[in-house]
């Protein structure tokens, strides 16, 4: 069994003009790896890339880019009739969170997605660190964007140093850093990071970007119990993610852990 923790889709009807701005932004920026779409964006092309890699189930990571785009990717979201995927809510962080947030929780979501470059924040800012108390009260896990990002190269909103002065302030919340830490970061934010109470990575856009041996020491320095395995689908296809996690020199139980295990335990599945 393989669940990916990291995966992004559209509505049908939005999916062609978003990934074309993405793709756009992806093209002109400064950023070294660059990688073409593997689906189209939509619930049916990331359930068929699913299909080809092994995948049964796969946490979709929504972001609004404004506050008035969170309730209705919620409700969409929330309509969408397929076992196979895990919706986590869109939140923008503001004076309202703490009310947005019990009402996530109330429409069952189990967890949010946060974005810095897109939604303007560090991630050592008083009101993320509020956000995140928060949810780790209501039971909400937040998964972060961490390191580079098209958007903005050089002003990286979430760093291991501003993690790690997050997770300082943190103890009852779930934590996961997508990208192995933060892309361009991998190694500073193992060394910094691994080890602190309550968090979580991601092995989300790591194809083709990171090599099977560096992978391996990265789960190594943050033990196979706290690594989800994640796409970023569309980035990334569930093929060559599994394929990397597969080459990364990876005991049994430990590719269980990080395949299906860790994802199992965090959002309360059966095996």
């Amino acid at each position: 069994m393989i669940i990916d923790f990291h995966a992004h889709i559209f509505p049908d009807s939005l999916a062609p003009r978003a990934l074309a701005a993405l793709v756009r932004g992806v093209d002109t920026s400064p950023m070294e790896f660059k990688t073409a779409p593997c689906t189209d964006g939509t619930e049916k092309g990331l359930v068929r890339d699913m299909d080809k890699g092994g995948i049964s189930r796969a946490v979709l990571l929504p972001v609004a880019t404004k506050p008035s785009q969170a309730e209705s990717i919620n409700k969409w979201e929330l309509g969408l009739d397929s076992e196979r995927l895990i919706p986590f809510g869109a939140h923008f962080p503001g004076a309202d969170s703490p009310a947005q947030l019990e009402r996530l929780k109330e429409q069952g979501f189990r967890g949010i997605k946060l974005h810095g470059e897109f939604q303007g924040f560090y991630a050592d800012d008083p009101l993320i660190v509020d956000v995140c108390r928060r949810c780790g009260e209501l039971g909400l896990i937040v998964v972060f964007h961490a390191g580079m990002d098209y958007e903005d190269c050089e002003n990286v909103r979430v760093t291991p140093t501003r993690a790690a002065r997050l997770m300082d302030k943190l103890s009852r919340t779930t934590v996961v850093l997508a990208h192995m830490g933060g892309i361009g970061f991998e190694d500073e934010a193992a060394r910094l990071l691994a080890g602190a109470q309550g968090l979580m990575v991601d092995t989300s856009f790591s194809a083709g970007r990171l090599s099977p041996s560096h992978m391996g020491d990265l789960i190594a320095a943050y033990g196979a119990e706290n690594v989800l395995f994640g796409t970023d689908s569309p980035w990334n296809s569930g093929t060559d993610s599994a394929e990397l996690i597969e080459a990364a020199g990876l005991s049994s139980e430990q590719r269980e852990l990080v395949f299906h295990k860790n994802a199992e335990r965090l959002l309360h599945l059966m095996s």
